[in-house]
């Protein structure tokens, strides 16, 4: 498996080198994912933050597609990107760190509109490779919250399972789907 990551790494460098210039935000990383739904961010619009990624984010964002969110896409239709890669600027802002995988372009929070959020993430624990699944504050109704799933490119992926939840005000994380 960390061979064909590697290639495919390989492969990207060699295809996005000559686009890297211009970032363009229609550019396809897949055939159903455009670089603009995974870095478009509203905070950062009001805020007047640059969300670009730089090459080596471009790079974990397209492995992060083909690896997670296309196969989603194949299976289920439609996939809502709610937040993908984010700069540090503003994962700071939003309350989160610069340590965040979605700064180095490795998550992305996401719904697909046919299941539940608890659907869906069964069923990337049960059909993909990942390096965490978190069900983030699933409530009463199955459109509750989003689904954090994260890709490490190097082929380090712990296949963690983990729900959030708010506890006296905190958000606390529980092993498994609850």
């Amino acid at each position: 498996m960390k061979i064909k990551v590697i290639l495919l790494t390989i492969f990207l460098i060699f295809l996005l080198s000559n686009t890297l210039e211009s970032h363009d935000p229609t550019m396809k990383l897949s055939k159903n994912f455009t670089l603009r739904e995974l870095t478009r961010s509203q905070t950062a619009l009001r805020k007047g933050i640059h969300n670009e990624p730089n090459e080596e984010h471009l790079i974990a964002l397209t492995v992060l597609v083909h690896k997670v969110l296309q196969p989603i896409r194949d299976k289920f239709g439609t996939v809502s990107c709610n937040s993908g890669y984010r700069c540090a600027e503003l994962c700071e802002i939003l309350g989160s760190s610069a340590k965040s995988s979605h700064c180095r372009g490795e998550a992305v929070d996401c719904e697909a509109y046919s299941i539940s959020n608890r659907e869906l993430a069964q069923w990337i624990k049960d059909n993909l490779e990942f390096d965490q699944v978190i069900l983030e504050y699933p409530g009463k109704d199955p459109r509750d919250g989003w689904v954090h799933v994260s890709y490490r490119r190097d082929g380090e992926n712990r296949n963690e399972v983990l729900t959030a939840i708010r506890e006296e005000g905190k958000t606390v994380y529980k092993k498994g789907l609850q």
